[in-house]
């Protein structure tokens, strides 16, 4: 297990052990004592349920607009996950020792028991404890008005990684859409298109899950299914350009290396957003300067070369890359991989998209 025991972000005598009840003491004397800024919400993450518990109504807004289109009408009895959060500002509860300063951009740090049962995600603005075992994430939110871009449309990203990974179920950088209860996972580094095409066919009537982070789970039938996340986009100012219907649910950067927009998609399409499908295949988009889209065969080797990458440095902390790369490579030999070759003329990405389902239904 890969454990942290110095950096700018360590608490150094404090275990993730005890970083842990300690926050789960503070949170619950937050959710008794201020029961005017408790809120509640219950969501399915690959297909599971969850309970937020925020207590703060600045956060719990920020959390919960992230995961809407995941939400549940009611609750359940067991949760396969609990996450428990505070506003320090707006609360006036604090940690000893923690205080948010520094640069919000900075990396993170992570901090792993000797069992590997308590994983603690700390930020400069942001400090979280993840019991495994127990299902149970609680954590400290400096401020939810000094939350970077990323943060609000992407909270908790690390954490959920880990706690799906847990599920059997792998987080991989791709995106994903579907069209008549089938999908077609769209896999490549940054840049390579991967929001242009699961947003053109978006906006061309396909149901969305994704386009940066997916959930993938084996199925007993030898299938394999694809979960959502986010309901956000992150678009730099040309490619937002390019897609004028976003224009006015784009939210800018605060800080001075936010140069992208924050796309809340519930807001845009709200009925167009799902949580899962059945992949039927992986399309490989790359920028091509021709006219027309193009669709053609790819090999397996190069569908691996291209998803792995990415997708393995999203692990929240070494040691489990192995593993990870093996099932990514078991999936990529289940479902055939395409090229596909972007041209300037947006409106063909959906018609290709489909051809690709039409021939895998």
């Amino acid at each position: 297990m890969n454990e942290l025991v110095e950096g700018t972000l360590a608490r150094p005598g404090i275990t993730p052990e005890e970083e842990y009840r300690e926050f789960s003491e503070i949170f619950r004397v937050a959710w008794a004592e201020q029961a005017e800024l408790r809120h509640e919400g219950w969501f399915t993450f690959a297909d599971l349920p969850a309970r937020i518990r925020v207590v703060g109504h600045g956060l719990a807004s920020d959390v919960f607009r992230a995961f809407s289109h995941l939400r549940m009408d009611g609750t359940a009895a067991n949760p396969k996950l609990t996450i428990d959060l505070w506003d320090g500002a707006e609360t006036g509860l604090k940690v000893e020792g923690l205080e948010p300063a520094g640069d919000l951009n900075a990396h993170g740090e992570t901090f792993v028991s000797e069992d590997g049962r308590v994983v603690v995600t700390a930020r400069t603005q942001t400090r979280t404890a993840f019991h495994r075992l127990s299902r149970h994430i609680a954590g400290w939110i400096g401020s939810h008005a000094n939350l970077t871009q990323y943060e609000v449309g992407r909270p908790l990203h690390s954490e959920l990684m880990l706690w799906h990974k847990d599920r059997d179920v792998q987080a991989i950088h791709s995106g994903l859409v579907a069209r008549n209860g089938g999908g077609v996972l769209i896999g490549g580094p940054g840049g390579s298109g991967k929001s242009t095409t699961a947003l053109s066919c978006l906006l061309a009537g396909f149901e969305y899950m994704a386009d940066d982070y997916v959930g993938l789970r084996a199925m007993p039938d030898g299938t394999f299914e694809g979960h959502s996340l986010f309901c956000s986009t992150h678009l730099e100012p040309e490619h937002l350009k390019r897609f004028p219907q976003l224009h006015r649910f784009a939210i800018p950067g605060r800080l001075p290396r936010e140069d992208k927009s924050l796309v809340m998609l519930s807001d845009v399409c709200p009925g167009g957003l799902s949580r899962k499908t059945r992949i039927r295949a992986v399309a490989l988009p790359r920028v091509m300067d021709q006219p027309k889209t193009v669709v053609r065969p790819a090999t397996k080797v190069e569908a691996l070369l291209r998803l792995a990458p990415s997708s393995l440095l999203m692990l929240p902390f070494a040691g489990i890359a192995a593993q990870e790369f093996e099932k990514l490579g078991h999936f990529l030999q289940s479902v055939p991989t395409y090229w596909l070759e972007l041209g300037r003329d947006m409106g063909e990405i959906p018609l290709r998209i489909g051809e690709i389902l039409a021939g895998h239904s």
